[in-house]
């Protein structure tokens, strides 16, 4: 039989919704030949012990649900520490979804359904807004979704939503890059796979959902995050291009990211349908691309 190790990694309870991941996970409907497992993955020196009390109240649910501590600092590290378990343990395939998020029911279904013909499936996290959450937030793109066709192949997906052929990792020795501790890490690792010859497609009805805390709605958050994107593309672009073409890729997508945020200003302005935070985010982003060229991609803070 097929075997499935879906993911999540955690560093500690945020609120609730580790749990709800968990339960959601639990309910995935189940797929003929194949057997689907739960894997957290705790980033801890040690374990926290409310972790642990959550992962126990789902041992005797239908899917068996597996424990992992990774000391190693770092979102790649505990991504590389879920490769391993699924290469050593024999799954077909690996599944990676937050721990702040929740899947549909079908998630893994209809994400198995879609990798037949591919090394990866890939699909959408909708945001979920805390109630009342002025348009200036929700209309901004830095909470949304990327918007691709059904069947696209695409040539990066994220982590958040995501189902890997084990098999084809393990042959070409694919790992997370261990220097994006900030960020970036699974748009490197998919890059590298898409140079590789691997494929990837973007299933449209793999939903998963993600609630967006209160403490990320606001202006300097997003542009934060939109910087260490920026700042971050030096190391992700040099995966798949030369020195030289590196230099000048993030050159040109600072420049573009400069250029539209300041041309669409007045857009975002005026648009009932948008929000001035995009022109924000879009020069946060373009600057960080050149900062990223000093720094050789390198940032201080994950956010």
């Amino acid at each position: 039989m097929n075997k499935i190790i879906v993911t999540t990694l955690t560093t500690g309870t945020r609120n609730n919704t580790f749990s709800k991941c968990l339960e959601s996970l639990q309910a995935l409907t189940n797929i003929n030949g194949y057997q689907i497992e739960i894997l957290v993955v705790e980033n801890n020196q040690q374990p926290d012990g409310q972790v642990q009390k959550i992962i126990s109240s789902y041992y005797n649910g239908d899917k068996r649900v597996n424990h992992l501590l990774e000391p190693l600092q770092g979102i790649p590290s505990a991504r590389n520490a879920a490769l391993k378990y699924a290469i050593q343990g024999g799954y077909t395939y690996l599944a990676f979804i937050d721990d702040d998020a929740f899947a549909s029911q079908s998630w893994i279904e209809t994400l198995v359904n879609a990798n037949k013909y591919y090394n990866v499936a890939s699909g959408p996290q909708l945001a979920i807004f805390p109630e009342g959450t002025n348009s200036f937030y929700c209309n901004a793109t830095v909470y949304q979704e990327r918007k691709l066709a059904d069947g696209a192949e695409i040539k990066w997906s994220a982590t958040n939503n995501v189902l890997i052929d084990v098999d084809f990792m393990n042959v070409n020795n694919l790992r997370f890059n261990p220097e994006l501790i900030n960020g970036g890490e699974d748009k490197e690792l998919f890059l590298r796979v898409n140079k590789l010859g691997g494929k990837i497609i973007w299933s449209e009805s793999s939903v998963v959902s993600e609630y967006i805390a209160s403490s990320r709605l606001s202006v300097s958050w997003a542009m934060r995050r939109t910087f260490r994107i920026g700042a971050t593309g030096f190391m992700i672009e040099s995966a798949v291009r030369t020195p030289f073409g590196n230099h000048i890729a993030c050159i040109i997508k600072g420049l573009l990211y400069l250029t539209k945020g300041l041309c669409l200003l007045p857009y975002h302005l005026i648009s009932s349908k948008s929000s001035l935070l995009n022109s924000l985010c879009d020069l946060s982003h373009g600057v960080g691309f050149f900062y990223g060229l000093f720094s050789k991609g390198r940032v201080s803070k994950y956010t």
